[in-house]
């Protein structure tokens, strides 16, 4: 009798768990997170220097912060600055050396623009890519 119950008890909870979790609708977006690498680097065609900027943005201790690399021509990377970052949602802020940027981020990459007002859009690189 104790096993007979036991199992009716479990097939309850069992098909109560199982309903549950077919009644959750999916939800239409794919959920996006904010850390991650974005960059949109070239390398000039005539002068060989370096051009762009990359930001990796990370999560620790409760907040956020940022990996800023701009290049304004050069053959090497840029010296990175480390910035803390303000996120609100999808929404980025942050500081590096003189210039104020902001921005939002999307599956596609991340789109910036400075205190002057020019934008740019940073695409959204593989993790392993910041180490090559």
């Amino acid at each position: 009798m104790k096993l007979t119950m036991v199992a009716v008890a479990s097939s309850l909870i069992c098909i109560t768990a199982v309903s549950t979790a077919l009644a959750r609708k999916p939800s239409g977006q794919p959920t996006v997170a904010v850390a991650g690498i974005y960059d949109n680097f070239t390398v000039g065609k005539e002068s060989g220097d370096l051009e762009g900027m990359r930001v990796v943005i990370v999560s620790a201790g409760g907040g956020y912060y940022a990996i800023v690399q701009i290049a304004q021509g050069g053959a090497e990377d840029p010296k990175p600055e480390f910035v803390a970052a303000n996120v609100k949602g999808m929404s980025v802020q942050f500081t590096a050396g003189s210039e104020k940027f902001r921005g939002t981020v999307s599956a596609a990459g991340l789109t910036l623009k400075n205190a002057g007002g020019e934008s740019q859009t940073l695409k959204r690189k593989p993790c392993g890519s910041y180490f090559k």
